[in-house]
């Protein structure tokens, strides 16, 4: 049996993916921190999602389903999972860009995106910028 893998950015969005996978009755296996690969999940905090391939084509149907409900209309905790989130718009992000633009004009470093928008968690207080 040939599996594929599908690579989920956090073991949060691999788990409610897996379940959407289940839903559409593709069978799946988490492949992160506990399967080998010097604690991969760990490190990066990503998980592999395994099928088989007759059902890749259908798994990344779904995949691409499921990322584009969860991340355009419900704001998430990477860290937790709770959607007890607030955003806070940053101010003056234009500065941050200024070591950007003078490290591309010295050194020719393309330019970068900066994230504009801040996010935190109210139940585990985590910060993240997207």
């Amino acid at each position: 049996m040939t599996v594929k893998s599908i690579t989920c950015n956090t073991p949060i969005e691999a788990e409610g993916f897996r379940a959407a996978l289940l839903e559409a009755g593709i069978e799946s296996v988490a492949y992160d921190e506990t399967n080998s690969k010097v604690a991969r999940g760990i490190l990066d905090k990503t998980t592999e999602i395994l099928v088989r391939e007759e059902d890749y084509e259908q798994a990344m149907q779904v995949f691409r389903t499921y990322q584009s409900e969860h991340n355009n209309f419900v704001p998430w905790c990477p860290n937790c999972g709770s959607e007890n989130v607030t955003a806070c718009q940053k101010k003056n992000p234009n500065i941050r860009q200024l070591p950007r633009i003078l490290a591309t004009l010295l050194v020719y470093i393309p330019f970068g995106y900066s994230p504009t928008q801040k996010f935190v968690c109210n139940d585990c207080g985590h910060k993240w910028e997207r």
